[in-house]
Formats: C-alpha cells, sequence, structure tokens
C-alpha cells in the first residue's frame, strides 16, 4: 500500500513539475497559430499587389492569370511558421528529438527557395529570349510555325532553361558529381539538336544571321 502511495505521490509531482512546460507549449502553438494566419494574409495581399501571379502566368507556371499564386504563397508562409512554431513547442515539451528534426528541416528550406528562384529567373529568362527572338528580323519573315521558327528560338530556352535546372539541384545540394555529368549530356543532346535543326531546315536562318552580324560590324 505505502509503495503504491509513493508512486501517486511521485507522479504527481512529475506532473506538477512537468505542467508549466505542458501549458508553455500550448500557448507557443496557439500564439504561434495566429501570428501564422496573419502572416499568411499578409502575404497574399502584398503578393498580388506585387503582380505574383501574373509573373507566375508569365513564366509557364500558371495556366492562367488567377490569385492561385498568391494563395500558393500564403500558404507557404504559413506551414513554415507553424513548423517554427512546433519546433518550439516541442522544445518546451522536451521532445528533443521531433525538434532537432524540424531545425534541421527549416535550416534546408532556404537551399530550397533559392533553387526555387533561380528555376523561376531561368524560365522568365528563357521565354524572354524566346520571345525576342521570334519577334526579331531574323524570324519575322518565316511562316509562323515553321523549322526555322521553332527549332533555334526553341532551342536557346531550353539551353537557357537547362543551365537553371542543374543551377537550382547545386543548390538541393545535389550529389555533384551526378549532376555535373547531366548537365554535360543534357547540353549536348540541346546543342546537338539546334545542329540538327540549322543543318536539316534553318541555313537560311543561319545565313540572314551571319549576314546581319557582318553588317553591323565596324567599318
Amino acid at each position: 500500500m505505502k509503495v503504491g502511495i509513493q508512486w501517486l505521490t511521485t507522479a504527481f509531482e512529475g506532473l506538477l513539475r512537468y505542467l508549466p512546460n505542458l501549458i508553455g507549449g500550448l500557448l507557443i502553438l496557439l500564439i504561434g497559430y495566429i501570428i501564422a494566419r496573419i502572416l499568411a494574409r499578409v502575404t497574399r495581399t502584398v503578393s498580388v499587389r506585387l503582380g505574383l501571379n501574373r509573373l507566375l502566368w508569365k513564366i509557364g507556371v500558371l495556366k492562367h492569370e488567377t490569385t492561385q499564386g498568391s494563395e500558393w504563397a500564403g500558404k507557404l508562409v504559413f506551414g513554415v511558421v507553424m513548423l517554427a512554431t512546433i519546433m518550439q513547442a516541442a522544445r518546451a515539451f522536451e521532445l528533443r528529438l521531433i525538434a532537432d528534426g524540424i531545425a534541421e528541416f527549416l535550416a534546408y528550406l532556404p537551399h530550397v527557395f533559392a533553387a526555387a528562384l533561380i528555376f523561376g529567373a531561368a524560365l522568365f529568362i528563357g521565354n524572354w529570349v524566346r520571345d525576342r527572338l521570334l519577334a526579331s528580323r531574323m524570324f519575322a519573315s518565316e511562316v509562323p510555325g515553321s523549322r526555322e521558327q521553332r527549332f533555334v528560338p526553341a532551342g536557346v530556352r531550353a539551353i537557357i532553361i537547362a543551365v537553371g535546372v542543374f543551377m537550382a539541384l547545386r543548390e538541393l545540394q545535389v550529389a555533384s558529381e551526378i549532376v555535373n555529368a547531366a548537365f554535360i549530356l543534357t547540353l549536348g543532346a540541346v546543342a546537338l539538336a539546334v545542329a540538327l535543326a540549322f543543318g536539316l531546315g534553318s541555313r537560311d536562318v543561319a545565313a540572314r544571321m551571319s549576314q546581319s552580324w557582318y553588317e553591323r560590324r565596324p567599318t
């Protein structure tokens, strides 16, 4: 009987000692949730005003210029803030393993964001260069949809995007040997496709490009 009473007393004392941690962790979760909701709403509003949806539509991420991009941004901010909140709550609950795991994931997130920015920039630049080539004098005279009009601008765009993809993979800290080998193979394949396009059906375009450069040379 004394052993049972002593065990209950020890358990009750342990609960009393842990009670501040429990209350503190619950308060952290509550405050963090409120802050995450507020920041998510602010992010959606700011991203709409900054033209995020239009930018994602222009680079081809969105099929239509809707509010979907700003919704993604808001959910992303909400998720990151909640992860940080759960990490702090886990530390308050003395769940060190969970807190350390979330901390490592949060430390890796900047690499993910940087890789996404690099890939988005490559998409934007690739699309911009392709559109400028299609609008240039060298391709304006071609029949719309012809081989000459399609292959060269699309090949240049593919090279730019390929460079962006492999830069993003390096930022994600993927094995550098695999990334370098795949990068060389991809660039080689794209260069071969562009060379075949010139050789098989774009000789006139190459001639006009050479003539244009020759005429622009300083005399």
